[in-house]
């Protein structure tokens, strides 16, 4: 299937594999956002596969598709992932920056297998665990992040471990973490 590109790439931008009614609803209303053109989630799902279909998509849904990626059309797409190996990109994924926190502010981070950590925000980059269940980290660990991208890894830097550091950490290698802000009184 030649489109297996344009779907992996999409994949890659917005950091979500693609697998139920709702992922689709969303990615569909992400493309109208960005495109103000309209690709419905029973159409996004026959070209997953995620429901059977014997026919091939319309070139209007490969376009839309290719411009929600930022080309021209899908023909542009094509020529520009001849070689698809690609390395960087821009990710259109949720983000939660420190410039966007508060001393006090509170973010959830889970990953597989059902790992999960509560920390707060301390100021100047820095995080103290509040909360850890299933994971390496402990209560009262404390390291140094500036980003957090959903459905990426997560690097910490001078995490300091049962008094133990500093370490470089990293949690969701494979799949990536889940990043969500929590109001103080969520613990």
């Amino acid at each position: 299937m030649k489109e297996k590109i344009l779907i992996q790439r999409i994949e890659e931008v917005t950091g979500q594999h693609y697998d139920s009614p709702k992922d689709f609803d969303k990615l569909s209303q992400q493309i109208f956002f960005k495109t103000e053109e309209m690709v419905s989630p029973s159409t996004l799902k026959r070209l997953w596969g995620y429901i059977d279909s014997a026919s091939s998509p319309r070139s209007y849904t490969l376009d839309v598709l290719a411009r929600f990626l930022g080309y021209r059309d899908y023909e542009a797409f094509k020529v520009d992932n001849e070689h698809a190996d690609v390395q960087s990109d821009i990710t259109l994924c949720d983000k939660v920056s420190c410039e966007d926190l508060a001393v006090g502010d509170l973010l959830e981070l889970s990953w597989l297998p059902n790992r999960l950590c509560r920390v707060e925000y301390l100021g100047d980059g820095r995080f103290r665990v509040v909360e850890a269940q299933n994971t390496k980290l402990s209560v009262g660990d404390t390291f140094f992040c500036s980003l957090f991208l959903s459905h990426e890894p997560l690097f910490v830097d001078k995490l300091m471990h049962d008094g133990n550091g500093p370490f470089v950490y990293v949690a969701g290698k494979k799949d990536g973490i889940t990043v969500r802000r929590l109001r103080p009184s969520a613990l």
